[in-house]
């Protein structure tokens, strides 16, 4: 078996091995077609080779590719945490292969050293919890679990929209509310990777929060920021955005990747954030989805009472190398 780096003109050889990738993070959108699934997964592979110090692995057999590994620079992540960091993705074996874990294995201590030759200091990792075989291979590498999201959608061709009375007044995001949504965010969130891991300080962990709901609001033209206030103060933020690829490869308009928090005191807060955000979804897009941490249980709660439908659980793996 050999392993290499992925020149950008044979990213043809790698066709076959994508089209029959069974963790594709949209397989369970019935809407979404087998084509446009393919195209969405082949966009999203080419973008480590765009990136700075981003590269695609494969391994072959006999000149036949039978394992992918992709490697994605951090820029943002590197910024803010001081130290190179960058992501693993596509992490694939050939079907039917006799020795998957073998190669997967391999392709990983392949990426690591190159890590270490190009002074990556932290290495993540967010694979479908379905994936065992590549659970496994992480572990043996010295990579550690660091949290597992679930993901919820709202589907408007499928759910309704539940009568409620708001406790809360929502709206759109205002110049004047950021610093407040900025406290919020820096102080409500201690489940997520960034605080598990020993190796990152909890400041650098609750200014990552700070900056996210800070570039969110700056990007309001493809991002929606949500507030709920009650007697003039912020109580919460709710923001999400569209997905424009797919939306582009599809025709379909599905959005997510968001951030929401809400003060302790706010009781309600929460639920008036999402019913506004789904009722948003209702007149302009297709389907909202939700993601949080597995053991955050009040939020996923709100999400089962409404309705929303399971449709994705991720593990998160972190490895410093050293």
């Amino acid at each position: 078996m050999k392993i290499s780096v992925l020149d950008k003109k044979d990213f043809a050889r790698i066709y076959g091995l994508l089209k029959r990738y069974e963790f594709n993070d949209y397989r369970t959108y019935r809407m979404l077609d087998k084509d446009s699934l393919y195209k969405y997964l082949l966009r999203q592979c080419i973008a480590p080779m765009r990136c700075r110090d981003g590269l695609l692995l494969i391994a072959e057999d006999n000149s036949q590719v039978i394992g992918l590994a992709g490697l994605f620079s951090l820029p943002w992540d590197t910024k803010h945490f001081g130290v190179n960091m960058a992501r693993v993705d596509f992490l694939m074996a050939a079907t039917g292969h006799p020795q998957v874990l073998d190669l997967k294995k391999s392709l990983l201590s392949f990426l690591i050293k190159l890590c270490r030759d190009k002074k990556i200091a932290c290495l993540s990792c967010r694979i479908d919890t379905a994936d065992i075989c590549t659970v496994h291979a992480l572990e043996e590498n010295g990579f550690l679990l660091m949290d597992t999201i679930v993901t919820y959608v709202f589907n408007r061709r499928r759910h309704l929209i539940p009568k409620m009375k708001d406790i809360y007044k929502i709206r759109l995001f205002e110049r004047t509310d950021l610093s407040a949504l900025q406290d919020l965010a820096s102080r409500a969130f201690s489940k997520d990777r960034f605080h598990l891991d020993p190796y990152i300080p909890v400041e650098k962990a609750n200014s990552l929060f700070k900056e996210w709901v800070k570039d969110s609001c700056a990007k309001r033209s493809s991002h929606k920021v949500f507030i709920a206030q009650k007697s003039g103060e912020v109580a919460g933020f709710l923001t999400f955005e569209l997905n424009k690829e797919l939306e582009r490869l599809s025709g379909y308009k599905i959005a997510g990747h968001g951030l929401s928090a809400v003060s302790p005191q706010a009781k309600g807060a929460y639920v008036s954030l999402v019913k506004a955000a789904i009722e948003e979804i209702a007149s302009h897009y297709d389907c909202l989805e939700f993601d949080t941490q597995l053991n955050n249980y009040e939020v996923i709660k709100v999400w089962q009472r409404f309705g929303f439908d399971f449709i994705r659980a991720k593990h998160t793996f972190h490895k410093w190398v050293k």
